[in-house]
C-alpha cells in the first residue's frame, strides 16, 4: 500500500508526534514540572528513608536457628505450658498468692501512707519530660548546620 492510499506508516506517525510535541509549550511545561516534582520527591526525607540501604553493621541472628541456643529455646517452649498449668493448680501457688495479698494489705498499703514512702517515691520517680513545641522541621536525623 502506498502513502497516497491513506494508510499510516508507524514511523511517520511517530515522527509527526515528536515534531508536534517538541514544539508544544504545554508539553514542555509539563515535562519541566514533572522533572521538578521528581527532583523534589527524590530529595525528600521520606523517599531517602524508604530507599536507604540497610546498615551493614547491623546483623540479626535468630537464636532459634543456632546450634547452641536453639535446642534450649525449643525445650523451654515445650515445657513452659506444662509448668504453668502445674503451677496454677498447685497448693504452693495458692499459698503464695494469699501471702502476697496479706503482705499487700497489711504491710505495703499502710506503708504507702507514711511520709518516708512519699519521699522515696518522689526521689525515685522519673522526671517529667520537658515540654517543647513540635514543628514540621523536626527531623530524626540531625541537620549538618545544627550542632549535635
Amino acid at each position: 500500500m502506498s502513502e497516497e492510499s491513506g494508510s499510516l506508516n508507524p514511523d511517520t506517525v511517530g515522527e509527526k508526534i515528536s515534531a508536534i510535541s517538541d514544539g508544544s509549550q504545554v508539553i514542555s511545561t509539563g515535562r519541566a514540572i514533572g522533572t521538578r516534582v521528581s527532583e523534589f520527591v527524590r530529595e525528600s526525607y521520606c523517599y531517602r528513608w524508604l530507599t536507604k540501604e540497610p546498615d551493614p553493621d547491623i546483623i540479626v541472628i535468630d537464636l532459634r536457628e543456632t546450634y547452641t541456643v536453639g535446642p534450649f529455646i525449643t525445650l523451654l517452649d515445650t515445657l513452659i505450658p506444662h509448668i504453668e498449668d502445674a503451677w496454677n493448680q498447685s497448693r504452693v501457688e495458692s499459698t503464695a498468692s494469699r501471702v502476697f495479698e496479706r503482705l499487700s494489705e497489711e504491710v505495703f498499703d499502710p506503708l504507702a501512707e507514711t511520709r518516708g514512702y512519699e519521699l522515696v517515691v518522689s526521689v525515685l520517680a522519673p522526671p517529667e519530660p520537658p515540654e517543647r513545641e513540635r514543628t514540621v522541621a523536626d527531623d530524626p536525623e540531625p541537620d549538618e548546620d545544627e550542632p549535635s
